[in-house]
């Protein structure tokens, strides 16, 4: 008899390969287990997974990298000024405001906002991949801050995107008075 073991490879995405070291398997009947090494004829249903830290070390900072890659693309996106962004996307709107279209052209609100969901999509999916990676830490953390600085500025957007869909009086008032959730945050 051979003293190869029997090896299971698991694979839940590219970047990430798993060993199994052993199986708990139901066989037979209701009730009897079967614990023990991998066999050949077993159908896992309970698995022990053995991955190297180093492993996982490596696949969280890869995917840190790559939501500091999505966070930099957001500060090219805002230039380094979200409030600053959002009051020029405010004003751009103002200036298709005309007696031809009195309702005013929110286009580039939309636009902006489509960019700005692609990322936090991106991010959040990172954000997925580094809890089950690495669980709940300081690596989360930091993803996490990432995505709410995104989300943070696309309620601005949404804001005025509502105003829009209000009315130019409304909006208009509300941007007077201050009222409008990018002002209100910097204050």
């Amino acid at each position: 008899m051979s003293n190869v073991k029997p090896t299971l490879k698991v694979v839940l995405n590219p970047m990430l390969e798993i060993k199994v070291e052993s199986i708990n398997v139901v066989s037979g009947s209701i009730g009897q287990h079967i614990h023990g090494p991998l066999q050949p004829s077993a159908a896992p249903t309970h698995l022990k997974v053995l991955q190297p830290k180093e492993e996982l070390k490596s696949l969280t900072t890869q995917l840190l990298n790559r939501a500091l890659a999505k966070k930099n693309k957001f500060i090219t996106l805002v230039d380094h000024l979200p409030h600053t962004y959002a009051e020029r996307l405010y004003l751009s709107f103002m200036e298709t405001v005309t007696q031809m279209m009195p309702q005013g052209d929110d286009d580039e609100i939309c636009q902006e906002l489509m960019k700005l969901g692609e990322l936090i999509k991106d991010v959040t999916k990172f954000e997925d991949r580094v809890l089950n990676a690495a669980g709940v830490g300081d690596d989360l953390a930091q993803v996490q801050q990432i995505q709410e600085g995104m989300q943070e500025v696309e309620c601005w957007l949404e804001d005025i995107l509502c105003g829009t869909l209000e009315g130019v009086d409304i909006l208009t008032k509300a941007y007077q008075e201050q009222t409008l959730l990018y002002q209100q945050v910097a204050k």
